[in-house]
């Protein structure tokens, strides 16, 4: 039962986070940024908030360090909206999985497809 409600909670505190990101911060270096996965920890004291950034121009380091600073003005938040005896300590992780099937799905477009082998061709 505990592991459903701890599900439960880091989908809800993930939504949340989004709606933050997407209303309430005005930070142009969260622009395009996208919250992709929480992790609560077994006692929701901590969460890791993994994010991916669609704006190619912006170094990921910088957002990192911004995000994490902003922390204490997310949690804030997150605690006025959550129903919840605490809030997680909120750490942001850059997510470059999105990055990685982009580029991998690139290389796969551009090799060259030749046709397969006829019964001639043998």
């Amino acid at each position: 039962m505990a592991k459903v409600n701890n599900n439960r909670k880091k989908e809800l505190i993930k939504i949340k986070l989004s709606t933050i990101l997407q209303k309430s911060s005005n930070n142009p270096k969260f622009l395009g940024v996208t919250i992709i996965d929480v992790n609560l920890s077994p006692d929701s004291a901590s969460a890791i908030v993994h994010y991916s950034v669609f704006n190619p121009k912006l170094d990921t380091a910088d957002v990192t360090q911004a995000l994490n600073e902003a922390g204490g003005f997310f949690q804030a938040k997150l605690a006025r909206t959550l129903k919840s005896r605490n809030t997680p300590r909120l750490r942001f992780v850059f997510d470059g999985g999105f990055d990685h099937a982009d580029r991998i799905s690139q290389l796969l477009n551009q090799i060259e497809i030749k046709d397969e082998p006829t019964e001639t061709d043998l």
